[in-house]
């Protein structure tokens, strides 16, 4: 490295490339030339700067991750594939603008020039005359995402705004109408097939994304020679969101071929979400920041109670950036820095020291350090809710209670919402007041004020079994329960799939806007679609058929359930069988409904409902029901076992779910439990312990 970096860098002062075409003087091809200048790091020099990812530009299978050669100050040097695909881009349409690019214009391997220069990466990407964002090498999909994006990111804007300001959702579920309903050029299949191919890129995953695309105004995104603005597809994928349009688009991915879309790679809402993080940056805050600002809460309650510190900062950024991902886990907090930054400064606060770059520090130090600044700063337990399934956590040493930031797709409780939906306060904590401090930081290990709600005693499905058909466990947590759930007085199936959804409704809380009627049918469709596929990847029609059967004849659970609450979410082994026979799954014979289930099946999808199924989404990945031997209906993590116990915590918004190791509590991770969410478990004579989570 030090015949291509002649110096160290600090702070200020930085490196520019050039790019231009070169010969390979081993094998006599054209390749990538890059040439680096130092430069005093200031406004005076117009230069771009580079935001992609480093790894592959999207999650596909014949991917080639083998390195690529360009000439580099002179010298052969092997570039990821992406960034090799970027450079003969921006040689050809904008070779003569010198270029700032992270993997080159800093000295990798020098921790002390990396630490320096990622805490001035914001006057980098603040100070360019133009961000660049490659999102992979063109392809007709790709190329025609971005073309959807950019009509609909303009023609879009109002009706989003309306939605958020008004706190509500149009639950549209037909591409084909939104002429007639938008003012808007139906999504064609072209269309739709580019936005999701557009969607699954990686970039909207990577956490250093984030500051690189707000901290400057002029932000695009070049695809096969032509710049789109990048705010254009954050308008675009708000709008797919709180439309509900995106199911359609998503809902065509099945016939696009594999190379140019995985299912698995829904990047969409983390596209949204970087678009919110640029409204908050903007100098000139526009319609969007207000709407925004009024109607979703980013900081779990506690906003309008605290001051505007780094701290608090950090945590609405790092709740809302909560599944994006870095190589290294302490970029989750160093990728941060620059926004934070700009933004304490506007406030008149400063980067504490903990927050700055520093990548002598050990992970597990700097997480601790953080949790402990932001827990004691902010007089809130919020920040534990953080915290992911015990599967993911793989820093050896973190203390159970510090987030680790595995990149798992598992939303927090006291995520982002519209404040017409409130906020979780299970312990009626009042932060910053002249009482007993009622947490403390000791070392390691976090002492706090608690009562415990009960020890776990049945265990529902976890998501992707339930996804599978399995209803078995829920049935059997269902069939556990009194005929009226004590704690609120509703019917306990009712209990029930509020508590699959965490009573929300994704606009109020309790929810109002899902039917029952289209709970049933989306538990229908959870339960026969599994059949479906297994009958269509049989070997033959007939052994199709034969799995069906078989599957059904083990589902006599679900006739329990319906036996002891007819009204249930859960349908009873007939109308599983009748709308097997409706689709050809099974052969026609005669099966008895009763009015009811007749009824059921004839039932339209309303238009003012919100699927229940798109709120499943939010609530049910990452966790499962749970009941205690003291009868809390409830959600955990998937870790959650029998014999783990509920706690509610003083300063904690989430009953925690913690596990008993000898003499040692660790956390499991928080918790919905139904009819205690907003303090109903706290009384008067409540007798808050002292018990210490290591």
């Amino acid at each position: 490295m030090t015949q291509i970096y002649s110096d160290v860098l600090e702070n200020k002062s930085f490196r520019l490339a050039t790019v231009s075409l070169g010969t390979r003087p081993d094998t006599g091809t054209e390749v990538p030339s890059v040439t680096l200048i130092t430069h005093p790091l200031g406004p005076e020099i117009k230069y771009n700067a580079l935001s992609y990812t480093w790894g592959p530009p999207r999650n596909l299978e014949d991917t080639d991750s083998s390195d690529a050669i360009i000439l580099f100050n002179g010298h052969l040097f092997a570039v990821q594939p992406n960034l090799y695909d970027a450079l003969l881009e921006l040689q050809a349409t904008c070779g003569e603008t010198p270029i700032w690019i992270d993997a080159l214009c800093i000295n990798q391997s020098d921790q002390t020039e990396r630490s320096a220069q990622v805490s001035v990466m914001n006057q980098i990407y603040g100070s360019a005359s133009r961000v660049i964002v490659w999102l992979g090498k063109a392809t007709p999909e790709l190329e025609a995402g971005v073309k959807a994006a950019a009509r609909l990111g303009t023609e879009s804007v109002p009706h989003t705004i309306r939605m958020i300001r008004t706190q509500t959702w149009d639950f549209s579920n037909d591409l084909s109408n939104m002429s007639e309903k938008y003012g808007i050029e139906p999504i064609d299949f072209d269309e739709a097939v580019g936005l999701a191919t557009l969607f699954s890129c990686n970039y909207f995953v990577r956490i250093w994304v984030i500051q690189e695309v707000s901290l400057n105004n002029d932000v695009v995104v070049l695809c096969n020679g032509t710049f789109t603005p990048f705010d254009c597809i954050g308008y675009t994928a708000a709008f797919l969101h709180y439309s509900g349009l995106f199911q359609q688009v998503y809902s065509l991915a099945p016939y696009v071929r594999k190379d140019s879309f995985m299912r698995d790679d829904v990047n969409m809402f983390e596209a949204e979400r970087i678009g919110l993080f640029r409204e908050w940056c903007k100098d000139e805050k526009t319609e969007w920041f207000e709407v925004l600002e009024e109607t979703v809460d980013f900081e779990a309650g506690i906003g309008h109670t605290q001051p505007k510190s780094a701290e608090m900062l950090l945590l609405r950024f790092l709740i809302t950036s909560l599944q994006f991902r870095s190589t290294d886990r302490r970029d989750i907090i160093y990728g941060l820095g620059g926004i934070m930054k700009k933004m304490a400064a506007e406030h008149g606060s400063s980067l504490p020291a903990e927050f700055e770059p520093n990548y002598d520090i050990d992970v597990k130090d700097l997480l601790t350090d953080v949790a402990r600044k932001i827990v004691e700063t902010t007089d809130s337990l919020v920040y534990l809710g953080l915290v992911k399934d015990h599967s993911a956590r793989d820093i050896p040493g973190l203390p159970s209670w510090v987030p680790n930031f595995s990149p798992t797709p598992v939303n927090s409780l006291s995520g982002a919402v519209f404040r017409s939906a409130g906020s979780f306060d299970v312990s009626k904590h009042i932060p910053h007041t002249l009482s007993e401090q009622v947490f403390t930081v000791d070392g390691d290990a976090l002492n706090v004020s608690a009562f415990c709600l009960g020890k776990v005693e049945k265990l529902g499905e976890a998501f992707l079994t339930a996804m599978s058909g399995e209803q078995k466990m829920n049935s059997d947590v269902l069939c556990s329960m009194e005929q009226v759930y004590p704690h609120t007085g509703q019917s306990s199936d009712e209990a029930f799939w509020r508590t699959l959804v965490f009573d929300h409704d994704l606009s109020y809380r309790p929810a109002k806007l899902i039917r029952l009627e289209d709970f049933q049918m989306a538990m229908m469709d959870l339960i026969v679609h599994p059949l479906a596929i297994r009958h269509r990847e049989a070997p033959s029609p007939e052994e199709g058929q034969a799995l069906v059967l078989e599957s059904i004849s083990q589902m006599s659970y679900l006739d329990r359930v319906s036996a002891k609450f007819p009204s249930s979410i859960f349908p009873r082994v007939n109308l599983i069988k009748s709308m097997c026979m409706n689709i050809g799954l099974i052969p026609k014979e005669e099966v008895e409904l009763d009015d009811e289930e007749r009824k059921m099946l004839a039932v339209p999808k309303s238009d003012h409902s919100m699927p229940p199924a798109l709120v499943l989404s939010t609530t049910y990945i990452g966790h499962r029901p749970f009941l205690t031997g003291s009868g809390f209906l409830g959600m955990g993590l998937e870790s959650v076992e029998v014999g783990d116990e509920v706690w509610v915590i003083r300063g904690c918004p989430t009953p925690l779910v913690l596990r008993r190791e000898g003499q040692e509590l660790s956390l499991v991770g928080e918790s919905y439990v139904h009819g205690v969410m907003q303090g109903e478990a706290v009384g008067d004579d409540t007798k808050w312990e002292k018990i210490q989570i290591v």
